[in-house]
Order: C-alpha cells, then sequence, then structure tokens
C-alpha cells in the first residue's frame, strides 16, 4: 500500500454539488471568506478519484499532487474559499471541496484524518513509520540518523540515535542506545493488520524498548515530488 501524492490545475471552478457553475471566480469578485481550518497543519483530502496533502498559511495554500508541488494564493470567491495557481485551483464551502488541474475536476473531496499522521511524517523527512496498539505506540526511523518510540498515545517519547542497521533479506534491524534507553526494531516484509485500524501494512514491525516487546506494523515513506 505505496502511495503516492503528487500535484496538479485554467480556473472554471465548477461546484461540487448541483449549483455547477455557480462558483467559478470572476475578475469582478473580491469577496474573501475566511478559512477557518488551522494554519501549518498537514490535511489529507481524498476525492472522487483522487488523494493529495495540503498545508495552509497565511493567504495561501500548498498542495503536494501526485505529480508536483504547488503554492496557490488565496483569491476572490462568489462563494466559498478559493486558492489558485496557474491551472490549479482549490475550492470549498463547509463540508463541500473541489481540486481543479487543468481541465481535470476532482469532485466530492473530502478530509482523511487516518492519513494525517503518515503525510506529516513523509513530509518531515521520516523513512519508515510503524504503529501497533494495546498499548497505543508509533514509531519513526530516518534511517542512519535517530529512532523515535511514541507510547501511550503520546505521552512518552523515546528518541535514540540510530546506530545501527542490518538487513538480511526480507528483514531489516535498527537498533539505538542511551546510557537508560535501549531500542531495537526488527522489520519484516510480510503483510500485517493492524488491529487498531484493521488497515493492512507491508510490514511486520517488532518494536523491542528496554527488554519489552511491542508488536505491530508499518511501511516505507516514499517522496514521489520535491519540496
Amino acid at each position: 500500500m505505496k502511495l503516492f501524492y503528487p500535484m496538479c490545475i485554467v480556473l472554471s471552478l465548477v461546484a461540487c454539488g448541483g449549483d455547477a457553475n455557480r462558483y467559478s471566480a470572476s475578475a469582478e469578485s473580491t469577496d474573501f471568506e475566511p478559512d477557518e481550518r488551522p494554519i501549518a497543519t498537514t490535511l489529507v483530502y481524498a476525492c472522487n478519484d483522487y488523494e493529495f496533502v495540503a498545508r495552509l498559511g497565511p493567504g495561501e495554500m500548498a498542495l503536494w499532487l501526485p505529480e508536483r508541488y504547488v503554492i496557490l494564493s488565496q483569491v476572490g470567491s462568489a462563494s466559498g474559499t478559493l486558492y489558485e495557481e496557474g491551472e490549479v485551483s482549490f475550492w470549498s464551502r463547509g463540508e463541500e471541496a473541489m481540486l481543479t488541474v487543468g481541465e481535470q475536476h476532482h469532485k466530492n473531496c473530502h478530509l482523511r484524518p487516518d492519513r494525517v499522521a503518515w503525510e506529516d511524517a513523509r513530509r518531515r523527512g521520516v523513512d519508515f513509520r510503524g504503529v501497533g496498539s494495546d498499548p497505543g505506540w508509533s514509531l519513526e526511523i530516518r534511517r542512519g540518523r535517530q529512532l523515535l518510540f511514541i507510547l501511550d498515545h503520546g505521552t512518552q517519547r523515546i528518541l535514540v540515535p540510530n546506530q545501527t542497521e542490518q538487513g538480511d533479506g526480507s528483514m531489516s534491524v535498527y537498533a539505538g542506545a542511551t546510557e537508560t534507553q535501549d531500542l531495537r526494531v526488527e522489520i519484516v516484509d510480510v503483510s500485517c493488520v493492524d488491529a487498531g485500524s484493521g488497515n493492512i501494512f507491508p510490514s511486520e514491525v517488532v518494536v523491542t524498548f528496554n527488554g519489552t516487546g511491542y508488536q505491530g506494523c508499518g511501511q516505507d515513506l516514499y517522496y514521489p515530488w520535491t519540496d
């Protein structure tokens, strides 16, 4: 389940619902509807046939599309909130949203909060992420740099240098330690079902922290675009 999020958009905004052509921007429209979504927060949108990632800044919106990275500026709109740059635009009003790339209109876009942690990690340069439950934990690996193990739904954060890395066929082992913390990660390339979400991942993960083992699933994170 490797997900790629490239980017894509001459604007003729057509509404996502039955009001079709009403939401096209015009030179006469100078209304700026305030965007209530939080600034500097990663957002993942799934449309009918498309998925992309966004982050908001003051008066602008950055998009990671399957083909590219682009920054849109907020412009006036007859209805809703509109961002555009060249042939790419994003329009939203309430729960409605649509992404337009050239002549392609990706409609019925909605937020995917379950994807946010993965895409946020990808944009922070994390190479591999794992998750598990009972208790809830997550793992981030930056190869050759560090291991970050987060326990009990974020109440404990264990950060150690990635001191060793070994590979043996379908299995990889990462280990790091400090004076008080010893962390070892074993990753096996075999299909894994996460008990908490039911999602299927390409790898099984076993994390051993100070002698206690934690089992879960994970996947590599890829970078099909450049920032």
